[in-house]
């Protein structure tokens, strides 16, 4: 090697650490400019927030006052139509109507009731049920590379995180 090829490579070497050095440069600014965004999105979530909780709290104190007037409404239809006797009233602005609903049996005590509920046929049986179990189906496809019929399986994904510093605190986000 000569003299001259040496200088050359030298000076290559040089450039390729200078190209080095501005690619880090340019992704450390990158990243500052990164966690400038994410105080601003943090800024934003947060007077959002503060609007979202004004608004809830006028939404739930105004459907409270409305549904205690429409409980109030409703009670006194309720009353006129159990003292006029009918069944059903129709007036131009909707029908009135009183209905019977279906009794409802509940169990309350299951061992009084089995002894009498098997001798007058009142039980059913129920067939086993099955449920998959994930992890040996896994541990069977990553073993032998074949895929069960009726399975779909699905790769893990390659994902993209990132930090910032804040204030001491670290800031970490993926992203997909």
């Amino acid at each position: 090697m000569t003299f001259l090829d040496e200088i050359l490579e030298e000076a290559e070497q040089a450039e390729n650490e200078r190209r080095t050095e501005l690619n880090q440069l340019r992704a450390d600014q990158f990243l500052m400019a990164v966690k400038v965004l994410e105080d601003k999105m943090a800024e934003a979530n947060a007077l959002a927030d503060e609007e979202i909780k004004i608004i809830e709290h006028f939404r739930t104190s105004e459907l409270d006052r409305l549904d205690r007037s429409r409980k109030w409404m409703t009670f006194n239809l309720w009353q006129y139509m159990n003292t006029t006797g009918e069944k059903t009233m129709r007036l131009p602005h909707g029908i009135l109507k009183l209905r019977k609903g279906r009794d409802k049996v509940v169990i309350e005590n299951l061992e009084a009731f089995l002894p009498m509920a098997q001798l007058r046929g009142w039980l059913k049986k129920t067939p086993e049920s099955y449920q998959p179990m994930l992890q040996p189906i896994h541990d069977y496809i990553t073993r032998t590379g074949e895929i069960p019929d009726g399975v779909q399986f699905i790769p893990a994904e390659t994902k993209f995180s990132y930090e910032t510093v804040k204030g001491g605190d670290t800031n970490a986000s993926d992203e997909e």
